[in-house]
C-alpha cells in the first residue's frame, strides 16, 4: 500500500515550504511522483474582468506589472521546490522515474488546474497556513467538488511515523478517510481509535470492532479505542489526540450538509482550527 501520485498546492506564501517538505518526504517514502500545482490567482485576468464589468479598461502597464508579479511568484515557488528537493535528495523536474517532484506550469486558473491534476491523484497536500489564507476556498473544492483525500501538514514530516488516530463514527465519510489513509496507517508506530464522549449516542455502525476487522484484513493490526472526554465533540477528539501524542488524525470531513457546518461549526472545524494539533487526513 502506497501513494504513487501526490499533488501539492503552492500559492507563493512562506507556508509553501512546509507543504513541499511533506510532499517530498512522502515521495521518498512511497517512491511517488509529486505534482506541484501553482494555485495563486490570475491577477491580470481578474483585473481585466473587473474592468469590463465596470464598463472601463486599465492601461496596458497595469497588466504588464501584474503579469510580472505572477512570473515572480512562479519563480519563487520553483526555487522553494529546488531547495526542498536538494534537502530531501529528491529529483526535481519533469521526466520518467520516481521519486520525483515536478512543478506544473501556470497555464489556467487554480480551480481548473485542480480539476485536471486531481483526477488521478492519490493524495493532496497543503500546509496549515492554507486554511487561513485568501486561497482557502480551494480547500472546499478539494473536499467537496473533487472528493480528494486532503493531508493538512503540521509540524515535521517525520512525525507521520508517530502515533496515528482515527476519529471513528461509522460514517461513510470516516470510512473513506480510513481507506485513503491506509498507507500512512501502515507506517505509524501506533494506532488509536478516538470516539465521542461516553454517554453520547453513537450510530450502531460505529462499533470499533468493525473498523478493527477491516484493518486486520489489511494486515495493519488494530487500533486501541479511547473515549474522548468533554464537549463539543470536535474539541473532545482534539483534546484526546493531544493527550495521547497523536501526530496524524484521520477523519471524515463535514459529515453534515455544508451550510449547516457553516452555521453551526462542527467537528471538522475544530480539527482545522487546532493549529498546534496533529496533521489531518480528511475526506468528505
Amino acid at each position: 500500500m502506497s501513494y504513487k501520485h501526490i499533488v501539492a498546492l503552492a500559492v507563493g506564501e512562506p507556508f509553501d515550504r512546509q507543504t513541499l517538505m511533506f510532499a517530498a518526504w512522502l515521495a521518498v517514502e512511497h517512491e511517488a511522483r509529486v505534482t506541484v500545482v501553482p494555485a495563486y490567482p490570475d491577477a491580470a485576468a481578474s483585473v481585466a474582468a473587473f474592468g469590463v464589468s465596470a464598463g472601463g479598461a486599465y492601461p496596458q502597464e497595469v497588466f504588464e506589472a501584474l503579469s510580472e508579479a505572477m512570473r515572480t511568484s512562479q519563480a519563487q515557488i520553483e526555487q522553494v521546490c529546488r531547495d526542498v528537493c536538494e534537502e530531501a535528495d529528491l529529483t526535481f523536474g519533469p521526466g520518467e522515474g520516481a521519486p520525483r517532484l515536478f512543478l506544473a506550469d501556470y497555464d489556467r486558473p487554480p480551480a481548473f488546474a485542480l480539476s485536471l491534476h486531481l483526477a488521478l491523484a492519490d493524495l493532496v497536500v497543503v500546509a496549515q497556513g492554507m486554511l487561513t489564507s485568501s486561497d482557502r476556498h480551494l480547500i472546499g473544492q478539494i473536499l467537496f467538488a473533487e472528493r480528494a483525500p486532503l493531508l493538512v501538514a503540521r509540524g515535521d514530516p517525520e512525525s507521520l511515523r508517530g502515533v496515528a488516530a482515527i476519529a471513528w463514527d461509522g460514517s461513510a465519510h470516516a470510512g473513506r478517510a480510513v481507506r485513503q489513509a491506509l498507507p500512512l496507517i501502515g507506517s505509524s508506530k501506533e494506532l488509536l481509535i478516538l470516539q465521542a464522549p461516553e454517554g453520547r449516542r453513537l450510530d450502531k455502525d460505529a462499533d470499533p470492532e468493525t473498523l478493527n476487522a477491516y484493518l486486520r484484513a489489511h494486515d495493519l493490526g488494530e487500533g486501541r479505542r479511547i473515549a474522548a472526554e468533554g464537549s463539543p465533540e470536535g474539541e473532545a477528539i482534539i483534546g484526546a489526540a493531544r493527550a495521547n501524542d497523536v501526530a496524524l488524525l484521520i477523519a471524515g470531513a463535514f459529515g453534515r450538509p455544508q451550510f449547516a457546518e457553516y452555521l453551526f461549526g462542527g467537528a471538522t472545524r475544530s480539527f482545522m482550527k487546532a493549529k498546534d494539533g496533529p496533521s489531518l487526513l480528511l475526506m468528505h
